[in-house]
């Protein structure tokens, strides 16, 4: 049980940090848009990226307990599924900004 909860707060946690990194680039990427325009981009980032960062979370638990469960031991287990996890959840967190940066223009051009 343990291994699982590791691996869910260490994904999460490293998914969460390349949101943030990404929400600052977003920010830059964001310059010309009115403050009604960009809330739009930055809300629906904000609400992907956290579900984004629970989803590899569980993700990297699935396959803990499936690594577990083919005779690897709790650490190897660990050392695979967490960096696994957290690359896949970084570049969906890109994806994830990508989404709120076309929301925010959206907005801009039809509202």
């Amino acid at each position: 049980m343990g291994a699982k909860i590791a691996a869910f707060l260490l994904t999460t946690i490293a998914c969460l940090a390349a949101a943030v990194v990404l929400f600052f680039a977003m920010l830059l990427a964001m310059n010309g848009y009115s403050e009604s325009d960009g809330l739009w981009g930055i809300g629906a980032f904000a609400i992907l990226a956290v579900f984004t960062a629970l989803l590899s979370g569980g993700g990297a638990v699935l396959l803990t307990n499936r690594l577990k469960t083919k005779q690897f031991g709790t650490a190897g287990s660990l050392l695979i599924a967490v960096p696994v996890f957290s690359i896949i959840g970084s570049v969906l967190e890109v994806l994830c900004s990508i989404i709120g940066i076309l929301v925010a223009e959206f907005v801009r051009k039809n509202f």
